[in-house]
């Protein structure tokens, strides 16, 4: 496996570090954008990044998460502009290119994906979809920030699977004006069938996609996996085999029905 490490530069001057992998030079048909829930980086996903890489995927990453508690935190705007050039920066190119984003990432890329650079398909791990989420604490007055407080239970109901990644407690912290931003776009972006295949793996006691959320989802024509049990970690849970299986049956019938339209 070929990793290589380096800098990217966005437009508003942050720089964030950003990764890519392949299995040898050129040995690969697609392409992953992958980007992590804030709580640890994306680069950390190995067993993710060794299943994509696998199934003929090129994969890039930036260390940037809508959420984080770690700076740098831009706007939900820098956020999404920084993703948005990074993909059309590093994307290969003639690839289609496979937006994988987990948690608070997920759910502020959902309303622009049809905007970014050449998105074939759209992985949603985990996405926030009760916004503002509960436990939030977003204190009066002057303050302009919100937390929201993170325990390895709240993550997976086996969370010494979690050892390695999590050294928690943590948080995710938002602007309060970009939650309410996301929370009507997010909103307004289900109310439409949406322009691209997408999908979803929650679990089902994760409080920030209840089963009302799931319904919304699948009726804009997202592919909803849930798993009993599970917490907002489906990689790091119970049931995780049925996951990364569920996973590689999505991601093979996007590319088989690209395949059948092309043809």
């Amino acid at each position: 496996m070929n990793h290589i490490s380096r800098h990217f530069t966005s437009k508003d001057g942050r720089i964030y570090k950003s990764h890519s992998w392949e299995l040898r030079e050129g040995g690969y048909r697609r392409a992953a954008l992958l980007i992590g829930n804030g709580l640890w980086p994306a680069s950390e996903e190995r067993r993710l990044i060794e299943f994509l890489l696998d199934r003929g995927f090129k994969i890039v990453s930036i260390e940037l998460a809508y959420g984080s508690a770690q700076p740098p935190r831009p706007t939900l705007a820098g956020f999404r502009q920084a993703i948005s050039a990074f993909a059309e920066e590093t994307g290969p190119i003639g690839l289609p290119l496979y937006l994988v984003a987990s948690s608070f990432s997920a759910s502020a890329l959902l309303p622009v994906a049809t905007s970014l650079p050449e998105i074939a398909a759209l992985v949603m791990l985990s996405p926030a979809a009760v916004l503002p989420p509960p436990g939030l604490k977003a204190p009066l007055f002057f303050w302009r920030t919100a937390e929201l407080p993170v325990e390895a239970g709240q993550l997976s109901g086996t969370p010494e699977d979690l050892v390695e990644l999590f050294k928690g407690p943590a948080s995710h912290k938002f602007r309060k004006g970009d939650l309410k931003q996301l929370a009507a776009e997010f909103a307004k972006a289900l109310k439409a069938p949406l322009d691209l295949p997408a999908a979803a793996f929650v679990g089902e006691d994760d409080p920030l996609a209840p089963e009302t959320a799931r319904a919304a989802l699948k009726e804009a024509g997202a592919r909803v996996y849930a798993y009993p049990r599970v917490k907002r970690e489906p990689p790091h849970d119970r049931y995780v085999d049925n996951f990364f299986a569920d996973l590689g049956s999505f991601l093979d019938e996007v590319e088989a029905s690209k395949a059948k339209a092309s043809g």
